[in-house]
């Protein structure tokens, strides 16, 4: 069984959800400035230059300090020769409003493990003064752009994953030029996800474009006088899908990480689903134990049903799936579960910039239940379900990189898999029944594939907000 890595006490990292202006910005490039004050207005660290990464978030190195009670009052994004790009705006400043927590942001460190402490920025244009975010003059190097020196060209990277599209991606691009005598000049550069647009120096007479990204490789030379300020230019490929193999789950206690539960994916020789084995953690066994089973049944290689299967071997229920004529969208389910039934119509429709999913279901007892899925980008963003007695709605965002269940083909009573990326954050309302916990944190680390490695969730009292636990999955392919 792989263990997680050990906690790390006292140490966080400053979490950027996005860098809002869309611009292409390259990470190596990038270098954040912090000032953190400990509850004396003391400066525990003062303008520390720190690394960033992106891996589905902005994210600074490390940060390890003894517990107390902290403050960030300073945080500046410069480039590689100093320019300002980026700025968290002071409370009261005139940018102030352009963010929803505005500095100071205070925290606290009391011997827990490791976390990301979010930070908003602004965009510094090239107008802007120092003042204008609450900071002294000398705290910002701008940097002015004539725009009349450059063209501009806009790129996007497309991947396909499986038969999925990937095309909201930041992606790391290469760009050369060459100028008339054949000097070439070359930048690398993270662009933002979709479609950028970027400044390509005039004085080129050619220039080469070429993506990294997920072990995908692609490139494009074009002269000057082919650009078309118009098109979108578009860099990427196609790969085959990860099949994810084990999930093991660590509940967090007094002493750490504990295993709690473990999920095995089992596949047939032409790569279809065959059986997944749930495993949980028992107070009288010392290991994880069998809970119970799913077992996959094709037809023409088709999915038409899932048995389920007790951990002593017997069968207690099934999930029957009925397909459109064409054979490509759920239409009805019926999930049986000892001896308890549950009948759902799914209706597909197709609106302008997004689809809905309609279920209408009849459970065991009788009663009815509508429940509507919004799906855009690929991704659950909203949703909402009620009955006479109870009702809930949630909204839902999410990252860039690749969910493994959505190449899997795990349908279930809800269709609850069909998000193409992760889900980092949702905002839920209920009436009627409450549930006792609901994840409020999601934090990822991710392979070279753009799959996840490990997710850290934490769940709080929906009444309350208080945090009650975190679990921690680990991920293998």
């Amino acid at each position: 069984m792989q263990l997680p890595a050990p906690l790390e006490m006292n140490t966080f990292r400053i979490m950027l959800d996005t860098l809002h202006d869309g611009s292409a910005y390259d990470t190596s490039d990038l270098f954040a400035f912090v000032t953190i004050k400990n509850d004396k207005d003391e400066d525990v660290l003062s303008n520390k230059k720190l690394l960033i990464s992106f891996n589905g978030k902005y994210v600074t190195e490390k940060i390890k300090l003894d517990a107390g009670n902290y403050k960030i009052s300073s945080f500046i994004i410069s480039n590689g020769d100093s320019f300002t790009q980026f700025a968290a705006p002071k409370a009261n400043s005139a940018k102030a409003s352009e963010v929803q927590k505005p500095l100071n942001i205070s925290f606290k460190l009391e011997n827990a493990d490791i976390f990301d402490l979010p930070v908003e920025v602004a965009k510094v244009l090239n107008e802007d003064k120092a003042e204008n975010f609450g900071y002294q003059t000398a705290d910002f190097k701008v940097q002015t752009i004539d725009e009349n020196k450059f063209i501009k060209v806009k790129l996007q990277a497309v991947i396909t994953v499986g038969d999925i599209n990937y095309d909201n991606i930041p992606a790391l691009f290469k760009l050369s030029s060459w100028d008339s005598n054949g000097i070439v000049s070359e930048k690398d550069t993270l662009l933002a996800g979709g479609v950028n647009e970027v400044l390509l120096p005039k004085s080129g007479v050619k220039y080469q474009f070429k993506l990294n990204k997920w072990g995908v490789s692609d490139e494009m030379t074009i002269n000057k006088d082919q650009i078309n300020e118009a098109v979108v230019y578009t860099l990427g490929g196609a790969k085959s899908s990860k099949k994810l193999r084990l999930e093991e789950q660590f509940t967090f206690t007094q002493a750490g990480y504990m295993p709690s539960g473990k999920t095995i994916y089992s596949y047939d020789p032409n790569g279809n689903l065959k059986q997944i084995d749930f495993y949980d953690k028992r107070p009288q066994f010392s290991d994880l134990r069998l809970a119970w089973s799913k077992v996959y049944v094709y037809t023409n290689g088709k999915l038409g049903r899932i048995n389920y299967i007790s951990d002593q071997g017997v069968p207690f229920g099934y999930l029957e799936i009925t397909y459109n004529a064409q054979g490509t969208k759920i239409v009805n389910m019926k999930e049986s579960s000892y001896d308890q039934f549950t009948n759902a119509n799914v209706e597909h429709t197709f609106l302008s910039g997004h689809a809905e999913i309609s279920f209408n279901f009849v459970f065991a007892n009788g009663n009815t239940m509508v429940y509507n899925q919004k799906i855009k980008g690929g991704n659950k963003t909203e949703d909402s379900g009620g009955s006479t007695s109870a009702g809930e709605r949630g909204t839902y965002q999410y990252d860039f990189n690749i969910n493994p269940y959505v190449h899997m083909n795990l349908p279930n009573i809800y269709l609850s898999y069909l998000s193409k990326n992760n889900m980092v954050a949702q905002e839920k309302t209920y009436s009627g029944s409450i549930p006792s916990a609901e994840p409020y944190k999601f934090e990822y680390t991710y392979d070279a594939d753009g799959y996840p490695k490990e997710l850290l969730k934490s769940f709080k009292n929906y009444l309350n907000g208080d945090h009650l636990f975190k679990i921690k999955t680990v991920y293998s392919y």
